[in-house]
């Protein structure tokens, strides 16, 4: 005796769970832009942005001599700077005169420029400092955070691990802005200084005689300086500025100086080439 089978049932819609595809749950699962699996909340978004540092410190590291052209060409551009902002109380375009050559050792002409110089590597190096460190230990700065002034050097707003806006500047852009902006009008303010201090009718006289002329140009001119095709000339007297080719100068003597007692030191006189 057999028994009857009856048609077989089709499970429908709702008799049992769905499975997903891989390649659309995998796209469902996926975090938001900023965001990754590990750190759904994007707080890592900003902290990618400062790993080339360390690893621009490496670099350095591995090659001096890298470190070392760094450093001159921030002292040019502060020369440069320097220059400029110094020759145009003279009305003198500067950086119209200057040769490729004179943008190379527009750093060194002045001592203050490797001055200011040390004194922005002095500023950056303990204020770029903290967010190094926590980048590099994380755990040890979050143990320091918690006792006495490791609040204050490992603050919140100095956390590489905070999540910004973009108009929320990071610690890194804040003090670049700050030795940019700061060190630039304390240059300013210097070279003012120094060319003020010229228009009074201070600095060394000189004495300029031109090469197709046998008798010296009347006047204590004040050198303002040279470059590799020109010489700068300001006459207080009448207050004129000249720019003289090189070429056509055949000597610079320095007059003597006024003693207290009306004494006079000695006089030099360069020849130009």
């Amino acid at each position: 005796m057999s028994a009857s089978r009856g048609p077989k049932k089709r499970p429908g819609p709702s008799s049992g769970p769905r499975k997903t595809p891989p390649a659309a749950s995998a796209a469902r699962a996926a975090p938001a832009t900023g965001a990754s699996a590990d750190d759904p909340s994007g707080q890592e978004d900003y902290a990618n942005r400062f790993v080339w540092f360390p690893s621009a410190l490496a670099l350095l590291r591995r090659e001096p001599a890298l470190s070392i052209t760094l450093g001159y060409l921030l002292l040019s551009l502060i020369g440069l700077w320097s220059s400029y902002c110094f020759y145009r109380v003279f009305r003198i375009p500067i950086l119209e005169y200057m040769q490729p050559g004179d943008f190379l050792v527009a750093g060194v002409r002045q001592p203050m420029n490797l001055l200011w110089l040390l004194v922005m590597i002095l500023i950056a190096v303990p204020a770029y400092w903290p967010t190094y460190y926590r980048l590099r230990h994380p755990e040890r700065a979050e143990r320091f955070r918690r006792h006495g002034f490791g609040r204050l050097i490992f603050s919140r707003y100095v956390d590489p691990f905070r999540p910004r806006r973009w108009y929320d500047l990071s610690p890194e852009a804040t003090i670049l802005l700050a030795l940019l902006f700061g060190g630039g009008s304390l240059i300013m303010a210097y070279s003012g200084d120094r060319a003020k201090a010229l228009l009074d009718g201070g600095g060394q006289a000189v004495r300029v005689t031109l090469s197709d002329a046998g008798a010296p140009l009347r006047g204590g001119a004040r050198l303002l300086g040279t470059t590799s095709g020109y010489v700068y000339l300001y006459w207080p007297d009448n207050g004129r500025t000249e720019v003289l080719v090189q070429e056509n100068v055949s000597r610079i003597e320095v007059l003597p100086r006024r003693g207290p007692q009306g004494g006079s030191s000695a006089m030099t006189s360069a020849t130009a080439p």
